[in-house]
């Protein structure tokens, strides 16, 4: 059974009903609570040889990257986080040598955008792993769906450069791989401002976070709204060191992915000029539901690659 396949699978266990406003198909599930009062909840894991390495990876880094894992599932739904909990599964003996840079990495990244760590489990297990769960709150939540023919497709960062890392780390020692690449994997950082803003101004008809790829996730919004999508080759935003390939594939970039409006363009502008941000228009919702990568006059279908955790080798 693949990732998709064990999504679907799960979809039939899901409540979604008032006041469960979103469970399926999106980065946080979405309750309602009130009138313009949304909780938001969200969960992700790291585990030991799957989403890291020791040989690269410190436990200071670790911390950081599961505290943005999350965050950014909220951001992507346009909200403000509040609390978490975390459960951290080890077969290593409880040091204060490794869980005190590991706790000040987490909690000094969700402090950095008001969260606060409120409990969690351990447990003993025979791979290390890391979990967190997130809260938080919006008035209006962003969802997948919403992207509708003719909105046009922006993302909020260059892409590739967090695969890029893991190219680059097999073949060289850490310390001379470009500090943007490090940067990119080992210390992210969620779109928690950007998410706010587009949820606020009503500028977004949809959004996503790309944790699996360009391709990927972007393939997921038009599942969503049973549309397709064209991508524009030369304003795919590529990071410095990285490839076209990895921009297109790569997972663990944490930029929004977010569909506008022709007429909200010139309200995206502002806002980029006020947050002193660049925003990438990369292409357009279509009708025909397919993934078209365009080049000059050269119109080609290109499969959702990206990251699978469950995909055969």
């Amino acid at each position: 059974m693949t990732e998709k396949e064990w999504i679907d699978f799960l979809k039939s266990y899901l409540f979604e009903d008032f006041p469960v406003l979103k469970s399926k198909n999106e980065d946080c599930a979405v309750i309602k609570l009130a009138e313009r009062d949304y909780l938001l909840l969200t969960t992700d894991a790291l585990v030991e040889q799957v989403h890291f390495q020791w040989e690269y990876t410190s436990f200071y880094d670790l911390g950081v990257k599961l505290a943005v894992s999350n965050l950014s599932d909220i951001a992507a739904t346009g909200g403000i986080p509040n609390f978490a909990l975390l459960t951290l599964g080890s077969s290593k003996p409880l040091e204060t040598f490794w869980l005190e840079p590991f706790m000040e990495g987490l909690t000094s990244t969700l402090e950095r955008y008001g969260t606060k760590l409120i409990g969690g489990d351990t447990v003993k297990s025979s791979v290390f792993f890391v979990n967190l769960v997130v809260m938080g709150r919006t008035k209006n939540p962003l969802l997948r769906k919403g992207a509708q023919v003719g909105d046009y497709i922006f993302v909020s960062r260059k892409l590739g450069e967090s695969v890029a890392f893991l190219r680059e780390i097999k073949k060289l020692p850490l310390e001379q791989i470009p500090e943007n690449l490090k940067k990119a994997h080992l210390r992210p950082e969620p779109e928690i401002e950007l998410g706010k803003e587009l949820s606020y101004q009503e500028l977004a008809t949809s959004v996503i976070d790309i944790s699996d790829g360009l391709l990927l996730d972007l393939w997921r919004i038009c599942k969503e709204n049973e549309v397709g999508a064209e991508i524009w080759k030369e304003k795919i935003p590529v990071g410095l060191y990285a490839t076209l390939e990895e921009a297109l594939s790569g997972g663990e970039d944490y930029a929004l992915l977010f569909t506008v409006k022709e007429e909200n363009l010139k309200k995206l502008e502002n806002l980029g000029l006020r947050l002193n941000r660049t925003f990438f228009k990369i292409g357009k919702i279509i009708k025909e539901k397919k993934l078209y990568l365009l080049e000059g006059d050269l119109k080609r279908e290109i499969k959702p690659l990206g990251f699978n955790h469950f995909e055969e080798d």
